[in-house]
């Protein structure tokens, strides 16, 4: 599984990252039968769902914590400071870890209203968390 990463820059501006999700074999609902993976656990804070409706766009600003967010539907495009974007959609996930300097600004796509799951985490997931 995959995942995009904004991370901070050290000039005070951000950047995407790629990662994958470091799977393991799944044990979370047992007695379920073998054959699924799972992240390792990480801690979270709380759960939000979020609207945006068509037309959304927002200003330059960082995640008010690490932020762990999924698309559920339509369209997104992020741009980094560094003038980088991506287009996520149904289903892409996104870690926000932009806390300090200039963040990272989103944008519906199409004239569509997209929605995200928003996960706080109560801190940034570790490097075993991603495939090296």
């Amino acid at each position: 599984m995959k995942i995009i990463r904004i991370n901070q820059s050290e000039n005070g501006g951000s950047q995407f990252s790629d990662h994958d999700w470091t799977l393991e074999e799944g044990s979370f609902t047992p007695p379920s039968p073998a054959g699924y993976a799972t992240t390792p656990e990480m801690r979270a804070e709380g759960v939000l769902m979020m609207h945006h409706p068509a037309g959304y766009g927002d200003d330059w600003h960082t995640a008010p914590a690490i932020v762990l967010g999924t698309v559920l539907r339509g369209a997104v495009r992020i741009q980094t400071s560094d003038m980088d974007t991506r287009i996520l959609q149904a289903g892409d996930q996104f870690l926000a870890c932009d806390l300090n300097g200039k963040g990272h600004r989103m944008f519906e796509v199409n004239d569509g209203p997209y929605d995200l799951a928003l996960v706080v985490l109560k801190e940034a997931p570790t490097e075993e968390t991603f495939v090296q």
